[in-house]
């Protein structure tokens, strides 16, 4: 038999709440998704932009009696998806489906008042319900436009513990009904419809997985069913080179490794948190980062760490409000014990290190300045001399082999030249290099570095 044998393994697709913020918003989500027709499409919604702060604003207001304004939340709720619904064409069985779950929040919120109380386990499931009316929607977005859609209810195999709020996903479950219950909906039908963020436990009580859970959600599905990629659709063009609103001219990141998105999150990047997609990394399954207003970009491959990617660096950021402490030993006879035991006193006092060099006898160490405080300062003075430098920020570079490639490191040290600089880290591991100066050079460093770095390419 000749020619490539065909990949059948699903494709995720994960649209955050502003791809599906309304009925157009939800017209393009079916437009993107007729790119992977045929190649058995998992189609996983957020709720609508601001939906689920709506409903937790509603849930509180029941709780403190205030029956009127909660009803009143429910009612623009009401009108925004049944809105949404006749726009996109959805049948009389949509609309029945939307008007009873609606219903069901009604009845939720006349119980809130009536027990007198508001538990995490009733605010998950007011939250659920987000998800839960968008899918409704997008589902008939899609049979509208002549797909055989499926909806799934995700709360069936997105299994989790019961703290609610912040739910536990239990993959052993997952792994058992994810399969069971999407592979007959993929056999049968052109796309399937789920919702992110929440679940249920094993006894069937609604849960949610925390903020950045429809990420999570469709990692967990993705993993659980073999997908041959997970896509997460939001309203950003993957990893930039730079933050675009400080940098213009920034460019998309073709490619980087899961360690390398992490230390990028570390350091205040914002497009995915990356602890969301571990289950999809854990399996070696490539998580694609794209924007839903512009499909046609490439977006950003998150890859399995030992994937190869280009070296050398691949994106810059900023991260402000550092404080920068020096520990001296009081004398010189003292050597690195000194200093070696106040390292210990950051973590005693919950401060954070960002950043830490040591060198002989002293240390160079970079800690958020909201963790500085002055009990911290005097236990570090009971041992050591200590210099701090205040409004200081971190210019942090991420990329990949790093270490085998010492020309990548060269090149923006020397774009620095004329800056003065607090510290400079490098060699931690194969994905960053660290610079620590004041906050009023940031922007200047950053520019210097991005042009140095990236001009060729713009």
């Amino acid at each position: 038999m000749s020619g490539k044998a065909r990949d059948d393994r699903p494709v995720v697709l994960k649209f955050g709440g502003t791809s599906v913020r309304d009925a157009a918003a939800m017209r393009r989500v079916v437009s993107i998704v007729a790119a992977q027709h045929g190649r058995r499409p998992v189609v996983i919604t957020s709720a609508c932009a601001g939906v689920t702060d709506a409903l937790l604003d509603c849930a509180r207001l029941s709780g403190e009696n205030r029956l009127d304004e909660a009803l009143a939340i429910v009612s623009g709720l009401r009108e925004r998806h049944h809105t949404a619904l006749e726009e996109t064409g959805g049948d009389t069985a949509a609309q029945a489906g939307l008007a009873a779950m609606l219903d069901e929040i009604e009845r939720l919120v006349h119980g809130v008042l009536l027990l007198g109380e508001l538990t995490p386990r009733t605010t998950d499931l007011f939250a659920s319900y987000g998800e839960r009316l968008s899918s409704i929607v997008l589902a008939a977005a899609f049979c509208a436009a002549g797909w055989r859609a499926a909806l799934a209810d995700s709360r069936c195999f997105i299994i989790t513990d019961g703290c609610h709020t912040e739910a536990r996903p239990l993959m052993s479950e997952i792994d058992r009904r994810a399969p069971a219950m999407l592979a007959p909906l993929l056999r049968d039908h052109d796309v399937v419809v789920a919702q992110g963020f929440i679940g249920s436990t094993t006894e069937g009580v609604t849960t949610t997985i925390g903020r950045g859970g429809s990420d999570h959600a469709a990692a967990l599905i993705g993993a659980a069913i073999g997908a041959r990629e997970i896509q997460i659709w939001t309203d950003v063009s993957g990893i930039l080179t730079a933050d675009p609103r400080a940098i213009p001219s920034a460019r998309e990141v073709p490619e980087v490794t899961f360690t390398e998105a992490r230390e990028l999150a570390f350091f205040g990047a914002k497009v995915i948190h990356p602890d969301t997609i571990v289950p999809a990394v854990e399996r070696n399954i490539p998580v694609i980062i794209k924007n839903s207003m512009r499909p046609d970009h490439a977006g950003t491959r998150i890859l399995p760490d030992g994937s190869p990617v280009t070296p050398g660096i691949h994106s810059i950021t900023i991260k402000k409000g550092m404080t920068v402490l020096r520990l001296l030993p009081r004398d010189v006879r003292d050597g690195l014990a000194a200093v070696e035991g106040a390292l210990g006193l950051f973590a005693e006092h919950e401060a954070p290190i960002f950043s830490a060099q040591i060198v002989e006898s002293r240390a160079v160490v970079a800690i958020p300045s909201a963790a500085f405080q002055d009990i911290l300062l005097a236990a570090l003075e009971a041992r050591c001399r200590v210099e701090v430098e205040h409004g200081m920020a971190i210019l942090c570079m991420t990329g990949a082999a790093l270490r085998r490639t010492p020309e990548a490191l060269a090149r923006p040290l020397l774009a620095l030249e004329g800056l003065p600089l607090a510290f400079v880290t490098a060699g931690s591991s194969e994905h960053i290099l660290l610079v620590g100066l004041s906050e009023g050079h940031a922007a200047a460093a950053l520019a210097a570095v991005h042009r140095e770095l990236f001009a060729q390419e713009e």
